[in-house]
């Protein structure tokens, strides 16, 4: 039998705390590992817990990863469940924990200490919000308590979703597929908040089509029920009714015990590490949703709470505290969600977000298949890239569309993590098989739109930007270049109707002394358009990005 000697103590499971755990008994067999956690389940499938609501996953077994008994008899690592840490003393450096099932106060001495204490959801202190069927879904309990109430008593009918993020959607469609009756409240003027507006959208259209309500610019006031249980929820524009009320405005990191010990907090609210994933006090780590990052492409402090890197910031903190040597560079807060048959992704910086930073920004946004148009089953994603205009390095991207994302995101974020350029991203060597791409693959069809801007060899301008120019009262032409039975078939509001093949005889028809913006379906014919009018003199001209495939404004007939 090896002997133990050194300490490790994980406060925290799941992602961080069990990855790091496994990965600290890998590296070291002579290492004692306990982990001690106030939770009752230490390793369970957090991410797939709103499928578990909606009943697409059935077996709740299915969400527990893995149990204490196993980490003891496989890795020799103790699991202490239902151990709530109340303090970290750095100096004696012991943690100090009460068993939440017997009172019991206890001492625990560590030569390492990991903290991966996570986060929590942040719960508005609104009046009514303690009313029973009132719920946050962050552990897997909250998942269990969620199901049980759904599979109980009456049919639950109305449910009110407050926050159109991540979680809020996925909650939003799986109580759909139930049956339930669902209103998104979101304080964004859009859901999705992460997305440009222009991006997020289209989703928002995509998601009221499949019955979702929602609501938008408004903010949830207060809650009433009757009997204990939640019946409505007000807003500060209307009432709605509720069997249920999932509240889902976000998460906020657990920091209290780390601040208490002295452990340094960074400006994101998070505890502040460096790549190696220590805090300002040696031999102490943290890891997870508790902790901050570096962003990649402005280098800056992060904190993105993501199971993803929740996992190899727990990896990295497993190594150094066992004697090795690990870093993380950073993250790019690189997402994907499902919703109903969309999937929506984002990598690097939003437009919104590259402006923030002081970046002068150019973007694109470009519908494509996501396979050969002849073969069968293929459907359109549509992508926007976003690029540093003086240094033409892309910033970041966001995909969404019934076809295949997450493969194309997951190629950006692979540029993106090495400074790629647009140029180079253009140049990149995708496979290419017809069930599988087009020969010039979506983002590949992207990245060239992009570069041919930030050559100034087109002029483009997106659709959100066309609106605003609309709502200004600007006097300019739309100029519609599909066919006759598409324009008929719905158009743009305000907009003038020449199809593009007979656009070159017509050119005289249009005033060459106001600004023309070309559109057709997808924004292929309206490139074409633009070429012709500036072939035929005309300067002021500029073709809409993606044009109605891209356009979530709706459509006059």
């Amino acid at each position: 039998m090896i002997k133990k000697d050194k300490h490790l103590i994980i406060i925290g499971g799941v992602a961080a705390g069990m990855k790091a755990a496994a990965k600290a008994r890998r590296e070291s067999a002579a290492m004692r590992i306990t982990v001690l956690t106030d939770e009752e389940h230490v390793s369970y499938a957090g991410c797939g817990m709103p499928y578990f609501v909606g009943d697409i996953i059935k077996d709740p077994q299915k969400l527990i990863i893995r149990r204490p008994e196993y980490f003891k008899g496989m890795h020799d690592i103790d699991v202490l469940t239902h151990h709530q840490v109340v303090r970290i003393d750095i100096r004696s450096r012991s943690v100090r924990v009460k068993h939440l099932v017997n009172g019991q106060d206890l001492t625990f001495h560590y030569d390492k200490l990991i903290i991966a204490t996570g986060a929590q959801p942040v719960i508005p202190p609104l009046p009514g919000v303690s009313l029973g069927n009132i719920f946050t879904l962050r552990t897997v309990t909250d998942a269990f308590k969620i199901k049980s109430f759904m599979n109980a008593g009456e049919k639950v009918r109305n449910a009110v979703v407050v926050g159109g993020g991540l979680i809020g959607l996925e909650m939003a469609e799986n109580l759909v597929v139930r049956g339930v009756g669902v209103t998104v409240v979101e304080l964004f003027d859009h859901i999705l908040p992460p997305l440009d507006k222009d991006m997020a959208l289209l989703v928002q259209n995509y998601v009221k089509e499949n019955g979702v309500e929602v609501i938008t610019s408004d903010k949830v006031e207060s809650f009433e029920g009757e009997g204990g249980n939640v019946t409505r929820v007000i807003t500060g524009k209307q009432w709605l009714p509720a069997d249920i009320v999932i509240l889902s405005v976000g998460i906020k990191p657990n920091t209290k015990l780390a601040q208490d010990a002295g452990i340094k907090i960074g400006v994101t609210s998070a505890i502040e590490v460096n790549e190696r994933m220590e805090t300002n006090i040696p031999d102490v780590y943290a890891a997870g949703d508790c902790a901050e990052s570096t962003h990649l492409i402005t280098g800056k402090p992060a904190w993105v709470p993501l199971g993803s890197t929740a996992a190899k910031m727990g990896r990295v903190a497993a190594v150094n505290a066992a004697g090795g040597h690990d870093t993380l560079k950073g993250i790019l807060g690189t997402l994907i969600v499902k919703v109903f048959e969309m999937n929506v992704g984002k990598v690097g910086l939003s437009e919104r977000e590259a402006v923030k930073e002081g970046f002068t920004v150019e973007s694109v946004i470009v519908p494509a298949a996501d396979r050969a148009h002849y073969y069968p089953g293929g459907k359109e994603i549509i992508t926007k890239l976003i690029a540093d205009a003086a240094t033409r390095k892309l910033l970041g991207a966001e995909i969404i569309g019934t076809g295949v994302v997450d493969k194309r995101i997951d190629t950006i974020a692979t540029a993106l993590t090495f400074g790629a350029t647009v140029k180079q991203v253009s140049q990149l060597d995708l496979a290419y098989a017809p069930p599988y791409a087009m020969a010039m693959d979506a983002i590949i069809v992207a990245a060239n739109v992009l570069d041919n801007k930030l050559q100034g060899k087109t002029a483009g301008i997106l659709p959100q930007e066309v609106m605003e120019k609309y709502e200004r009262g600007e006097d300019f032409v739309l100029l519609d270049v599909r066919t006759e039975a598409e324009y008929k078939g719905g158009h743009i509001r305000g907009c003038r109707h020449i199809p593009l093949d007979k656009l070159a005889s017509r050119v005289h028809e249009l005033d060459g002394s106001k600004e023309i913006i070309t559109y057709c379906r997808a924004g292929l014919r309206a490139a074409h358009a633009y070429r012709i009018l500036r072939n035929a003199g005309l300067k002021n001209v500029r073709y809409m990005d993606g044009s109605i495939l891209a356009w979530p404004y709706g459509l006059e007939k």
